[in-house]
């Protein structure tokens, strides 16, 4: 690596769940707000319910995926509710075979979406 090389790479099947920077003279800002603990409990519930069920899915993979979308969009300053609502309809699609998976996204849709 020469001294003008400044990236990053992430590799494997990494979750990154922070910033990352590369460069010279890189300025970042992170606003964090405090999290609704209903709502970060159902995050959490429904990741370990993936987890638990992940042989009975077609799809675990991206059912993951999607849940880390709706959940890195709802905690943005200013969500975008279509796109929520695009990744929660897919995650209910893809967990319709498991009962109690299903309840948790329909738990969060009433949460997220009203």
């Amino acid at each position: 690596m020469n001294s003008d090389d400044h990236s990053v790479y992430i590799g494997g099947r990494a979750n990154v769940s922070g910033q990352v920077a590369s460069g010279e003279h890189v300025t970042q800002t992170q606003h964090i707000a405090a999290a609704d603990p209903q709502l970060t409990a159902a995050f959490d519930r429904l990741e370990r319910l993936l987890d638990e069920h992940a042989a009975e899915l077609a799809e675990p993979d991206k059912a993951r995926r999607d849940l880390a979308d709706i959940r890195a969009e709802a905690a943005e300053p200013a969500p975008d509710r279509d796109r929520i609502s695009d990744s929660l309809n897919r995650l209910a699609h893809r967990v319709a075979a498991v009962g109690g998976l299903a309840g948790i996204v329909k738990l969060l849709m009433d949460q997220l979406l009203g």
